[in-house]
């Protein structure tokens, strides 16, 4: 039987709803355009959540709570954009590109230059950029089905934890990276059927436009890299490769400045810092006599 209780939450549960509650407020005071849809929507997911938290182990529906996260983070950043715009009409692009062009003019230009920008390279490149979303899945899911459920749930934590301190920092300095116009895309941009796909798919599916800074693309590779490494030995290679094929793909494709993957860099080195006492206080006042305590830290 299931039985949602607050008690039952897991530690990734309970910042997901901690941080669906807080957009479901900004969003009824700010009241973007959207607005309603945004609080049902947000609304919705927070109800998902504290139900889907009564799902024990065993029941048919664990898998469905187990990747229910996947489902939240996605809907979260599809309906940023307007509250975003709405909570902070500053834009930090002007400034941004300045630090790109004091510090990092000579790695910026090189880097969206490299080897000759070839159009297989750039086809692939896109294929890269595309596959982020899939990467910390796949390592939230291996560490499930070789691992076991307790560091499962501390790489979803980490994971979670890493996406919504990237979409804060899209609240605090809003900026939309030094993306080339869309009829401008295939003559400075290049690659073949591959690339052209891609673009096509991204402006359709990439609602969420002023999320430069940090490079969320960045941070949440490097760090499930990391977690792979920690957590799937030999993987750990294969999924550092795809990380940075990704962050690679970041600057090339000129979606984000040098500084946006600074800052990314030194986002996953925050958000690995802050998991594990985070999720220590989050896991302490939890209910266990519905679940069996998982693995201390490691």
């Amino acid at each position: 039987m299931i039985r949602p209780a607050t008690s039952s939450l897991r530690p990734s549960e309970k910042l997901t709803a901690l941080v669906l509650a807080s957009l479901l407020g900004l969003a009824l005071l700010a009241r973007p355009e959207g607005w309603g849809l945004r609080v049902a929507v947000f609304g919705a997911l927070l109800l998902a959540t504290l139900a889907l938290s009564g799902v024990p182990r065993t029941h048919r529906m664990a898998l469905a709570r187990d990747v229910a996260p996947v489902i939240m983070v996605l809907g979260v950043y599809l309906l940023l954009q307007p509250l975003v715009a709405a909570v902070n009409p500053i834009r930090w692009d002007a400034a941004l590109a300045a630090v790109d062009a004091r510090w990092f003019r000579s790695v910026a230009s090189s880097w969206r230059g490299a080897f000759g920008r070839p159009a297989a390279l750039t086809d692939l490149v896109y294929v890269a950029y595309a596959s982020f979303y899939l990467l910390p899945v796949a390592v939230a899911l291996l560490v499930r089905s070789r691992v076991g459920p307790g560091p499962f749930e501390r790489v979803t934590f980490t994971i979670l934890l890493g996406f919504y301190l990237s979409f804060l920092g899209y609240f605090l300095w809003p900026a939309e990276g030094p993306r080339i116009p869309r009829a401008l895309e295939a003559a400075e941009l290049g690659g073949g059927a591959i690339s052209r796909a891609v673009r096509v798919f991204l402006h359709r599916v990439e609602a969420t436009t002023l999320d430069a800074f940090p490079s969320g693309h960045t941070a949440l590779s490097l760090a499930p890299a990391i977690l792979a490494s920690r957590f799937l030995n030999r993987l750990g290679l294969f999924f550092w490769a795809w990380a940075l094929a990704i962050v690679f793909s970041t600057v090339y494709i000129s979606v984000h400045y040098v500084a946006d993957v600074a800052a990314g860099i030194l986002l996953a080195g925050a958000t690995l810092a802050a998991a594990p006492p985070l999720w220590r206080r989050m896991d302490a006042a939890r209910d266990w006599k519905t679940e069996q305590r998982t693995q201390p830290w490691t």
